[in-house]
């Protein structure tokens, strides 16, 4: 009982965590006050980042009609833009950075605790990327040692290649797209909201040249957030349609004629948003209430236990008719289950019930799937890695079979494309220690006795992909060899 009990509170624990607290970039306000005068490689030049970038001018310009454009080379599927239906959209960070990258904050993000100090006592990240197929331009030396004598390297998401190749990969394994995480957490700054704007550009420009699909996701989590973001997110919103034009975009995923667009965050205990009735304002106004080229078809980053008002979820009355509001429905899954055995019963008495409300109300229900988690680095060493283990890709076909074979699910979120740093990534990783840096605590793809290729998980989520297409058979075992 005491065993169980300490797995129950671990899981609760990665659910808050990996949902929530690392949902934000963890910066704040003293993060972009140093001078330096690195140029800015990337930015479109009509951006002025010292001034409030929410008071640009307007262009008016009409939205265009999603088109489809031809099958890549090598690849056969492109993914249909104007419906969600049938496809597994992943969650896309881009949050990755190094000084000198072209981004106006100039340091290093998300790889390291410290802005300057690259080094393995302030490693944030559990797994270890495949380098080998980036550019070296877009690649920076830590001071981390690999087996060979030489220093570990990194990529910035500030790089249109490293995002592009990003893309490439997702063409390449018949991925669909990527929802782009937009965190609201000091948007306020000039230099941050360039950085993140930036890497939305080229999200925007690789989805474009490799006939993928993207779409926005706000984060309302972050510790200096409170209910003013929602004002932010309207203003943020009508920029993005405006002046980067990101709606106008071919690729950019519309259901029932609408954009898509997501808000996470929606309804925790842990999110300082409180403000039901300024909440329902906004989805109103994102449904009805704008000027028609700000509509979209809305939906909610919610709770695990969203429908029942309970567990992380905030318990007041009135979050039932938030949630009830949107037009689709997410709830955050990582962390709910720790084994195969578990998901299987959480599957059956939340999931499945959920799908079926949601269906019954004509809400799209979008589960999340993902292939186990690790933050050992993430958590200063509180934690082992591998906490929960992907067990050969098992953990997570597991999720896409039960998915897949469910009538009122059609759509389904893939956790995450590119998370290191809670061991969720799905793109090339170390599969053992020998492409490991000679130093730090990692995990790598053949942590449960398994061999496995470095694009092992990109493989499966493209399988996953084809099943819920019906391509191929829907099977409960994985249909692919480790090879």
């Amino acid at each position: 009982m005491k065993a169980c009990s300490t797995m129950l509170l671990f899981l609760a624990t990665i659910v808050w965590f990996s949902g929530l607290s690392h949902g934000n970039d963890r910066t704040g306000p003293q993060d972009y006050t140093n001078s330096s005068k690195t140029a800015n490689l990337f930015s479109s030049p009509t951006i002025d980042t010292t001034t409030n970038l929410f008071q640009r001018k307007k262009t008016n310009k009409p939205v265009a009609s999603p088109t489809s454009p031809s099958p890549a080379p090598g690849s056969d599927y492109v993914p249909n833009a104007s419906t969600l239906s049938k496809l597994i959209i992943c969650g896309y960070q881009g949050w990755f950075a190094f000084p000198g990258d072209g981004a106006p904050i100039n340091k290093w993000k998300h790889w390291f605790s410290s802005d300057y100090d690259p080094s393995v006592s302030n490693l944030e990240v559990d797994m270890y990327p495949s380098m080998d197929e980036y550019d070296a331009a877009d690649l920076l030396e830590s001071n981390i040692l690999m087996k060979d004598g030489s220093k570990a390297k990194f990529f910035s998401s500030a790089r249109p290649n490293v995002v592009k190749k990003h893309f490439q990969w997702m063409r390449d394994y018949g991925i669909s797209g990527v929802f782009q995480m937009r965190f609201m957490e000091n948007m306020d700054l000039p230099k941050n909201r360039e950085w993140k704007t930036m890497v939305l550009r080229n999200v925007k420009a690789a989805a474009e040249s490799t006939g993928r699909v993207f779409a926005v996701s706000y984060n309302l989590a972050g510790n200096s957030i409170n209910d003013s973001v929602l004002d932010a997110i309207k203003l943020d919103w009508m920029d993005l349609v405006d002046n980067e034009r990101i709606t106008e975009s071919s690729r950019y995923i519309r259901h029932t004629g609408l954009p898509v667009l997501r808000i996470f965050g929606v309804g925790f205990k842990t999110v300082n948003v409180t403000d039901t009735k300024k909440l329902a304002e906004l989805i109103k106004w994102f449904k009805t209430d704008a000027e028609p080229q700000y509509h979209v078809f809305l939906i909610g980053g919610v709770p695990r236990r969203w429908r029942d008002l309970t567990d992380d979820s905030r318990e007041e009355k009135d979050w039932k008719d938030i949630y009830q509001s949107f037009h689709g429905i997410h709830p955050w899954h990582v962390g709910s289950w720790g084994t195969t055995t578990g998901f299987q019963s959480f599957y059956n008495n939340v999931i499945v019930n959920d799908a079926k409300l949601c269906a019954k109300q004509g809400i799209l229900y979008m589960p999340t799937m993902w292939p186990g988690f690790s933050w050992h680095n993430l958590n200063e060493g509180n934690a082992q890695v591998n906490q929960i283990p992907r067990l050969g890709g098992n953990f997570m076909w597991a999720q896409a079979y039960s998915y897949v074979q469910n009538k009122n699910i059609n759509t389904v979120w893939m956790a995450q494309f590119d998370e290191v740093d809670e061991g969720t990534a799905i793109f090339k990783v170390a599969k053992n220690k020998q492409e490991l840096p000679a130093e730090g605590n990692w995990l790598t793809l053949d942590a449960d006795g398994v061999a496995l290729p470095n694009d092992w998980y990109l493989k499966l989520c493209g399988e996953a992909q084809k099943m819920l297409l019906g391509k191929i058979a829907l099977t409960n075992k994985i249909p692919i060899k480790n090879k």
